[in-house]
């Protein structure tokens, strides 16, 4: 049986603000860094800068006899940047569902049939736009998929035409992450700010999978550790976790284009990936909210890389996310409700009032990284902020949801009981949720990191206060 890996060690000093002061006390910074992080928390984000030991092929750490910053991440700046179904090699049409293909190939038939009515002068374009869409799993679903490859779905996104002025700028942004990846050492070091901004701006979409494994240092986890995703893979693994992950592979975005079939590439690398953690991972196994995550990553990089950074992703920013009790999240949303009363004292008391446990509505929230609350294009803006900015930002997008969602005094009014409010949370409204309003309104939110660490370190002593407290009577 595969024994548990120890805990991933760090270079220096990182960003997810509630492991900031564990880190800086725990012997593992310099006098220099300490003094860095005392000086500026803003200048030590730098979540990639890690030094992690390798895996053995039993899944349990070695020590390594030199040490590999995430310079060694450059051998993959080299690489060409490819669409997700490019690099796992197969077309549209592995990648469309049988129902779906089924549907296009009624919607081909119908062409037909109109074309040879109007003696083949009709264009495909002067049929019905019904004939795009269709009734899938009881909603409307496009036979077509939109530019993230959704059908429908709450996720689908109807797009708009780009302005050709736009296309410069994007070829822009392009070329100076391009250039930022090959120097990523030094932009990391020297140049953090940077980075962030650009991260906040949003990763251009070519960029993306290369960046979040920049970012969350799943490039020099896999550089390091060649071979051992194979060698987890080879493993039998605990029949009871791949049964529970089985179960969960069609839940996840069945309006996919690469998940759609239970045959097709995105549930088959979606379950190679969580069966190695569940292998490399033992104690903890599967759980439920780390389906999307991986989905997520599957849908950005193959399956080796996708693990690499699943795995940064539960060891290093959501440690203790994916345990068994949940305690983490209970304590972050603990945190989140006592920061909302900074951020808006009148639904902090409407929710508080309410005896509305915040576990209810932000635990689907942090622990899928928010990739089953908000439309598509804002749950992209906000992974790209969180590889470079860690935890905090899940914080901040829940302050704004949680904020802005009953900030007219008539809502709060319409919702006399906490049921009333759970819906409101469960049917978020788009004028809170579109990126372009979202993610300003993240970043104007008068919370800093100190003040989210203050209230961390002050709910910890409290519920261990608590916990103490029967014993003491």
């Amino acid at each position: 049986m595969a024994t548990r890996h120890e805990p991933l060690s760090l270079q220096v000093i990182t960003s997810p603000f509630l492991r900031n002061v564990d880190t800086a006390n725990d012997g593992s910074a310099t006098t220099v860094e300490r003094r860095m992080f005392r000086k500026s928390l803003e200048r030590l984000e730098r979540i990639n800068m890690i030094d992690l030991e390798p895996f053995s092929s039993e899944s349990v750490y070695h020590q390594s006899s030199s040490e590999q910053g995430p310079s060694g991440d450059r051998k993959q700046s080299k690489r060409q940047n490819r669409l997700s179904r490019e690099i796992l090699g197969v077309d549209d049409e592995v990648l469309s569902a049988p129902d779906i293909a089924q549907l296009q190939s009624q919607e081909k038939q119908l062409l037909n049939k109109n074309q040879s009515s109007m003696n083949g002068s009709l264009n495909q374009t002067d049929v019905d736009d019904d004939a795009s869409s269709v009734v899938f799993g009881g909603s409307i679903a496009s036979t077509v998929p939109d530019r993230y490859g959704f059908f429908g779905g709450s996720q689908f996104s109807h797009d708009t035409e780009i302005n050709p002025a736009m296309i410069a700028i994007f070829r822009k942004r392009e070329l100076k992450w391009l250039n930022m990846l090959d120097d990523w050492e030094k932009y990391m070091t020297y140049k953090y700010k940077k980075v962030r901004d650009r991260c906040r701006k949003g990763i251009p979409s070519s960029i993306r999978p290369r960046a979040w494994q920049y970012l969350c240092g799943g490039g020099v986890l896999m550089e390091k550790n060649k071979g051992v995703f194979d060698d987890l893979l080879a493993q039998p693994g605990d029949p009871k976790w791949l049964d529970d992950i089985r179960k969960d592979l069609h839940r996840q975005f069945p309006m996919h284009e690469m998940f759609a079939d239970s045959n097709g590439p995105g549930q088959v690398e979606l379950f190679r990936v969580l069966k190695a953690y569940t292998i490399l991972n033992p104690v903890d196994g599967y759980f439920q909210g780390q389906a999307p995550v991986a989905a997520m990553l599957v849908m950005h990089m193959p399956a080796e890389e996708a693990f690499w950074c699943m795995v940064a992703i539960c060891e290093r920013y959501l440690p203790g996310y994916y345990s068994q009790g949940l305690e983490a999240v209970q304590i972050d949303g603990d945190v989140l409700v006592a920061l909302l009363r900074k951020v808006s004292p009148s639904v902090h008391r409407h929710l508080t009032k309410q005896k509305l446990d915040p576990v209810l509505f932000m635990m689907e929230w942090f622990m899928c990284i928010y990739t089953r609350t908000l439309p598509w294009s804002s749950v992209l803006r906000v992974w790209d902020m969180f590889f470079c900015e860690g935890v905090k930002v899940l914080f901040r997008v829940g302050l704004v949801i949680l904020k802005y969602s009953f900030m007219k005094p008539k809502t709060m009014k319409e919702c006399p009981t906490m049921y009333e409010s759970m819906e409101i949370l469960r049917h978020l409204h788009s004028s809170v949720t579109e990126e372009n309003v979202l993610v300003p309104r993240m970043l104007k939110l008068p919370i800093n990191e100190e003040e989210m660490e203050r209230v961390h370190k002050k709910v910890v002593e409290q519920r261990k206060k608590a916990a103490s407290s029967p014993q003491g009577s």
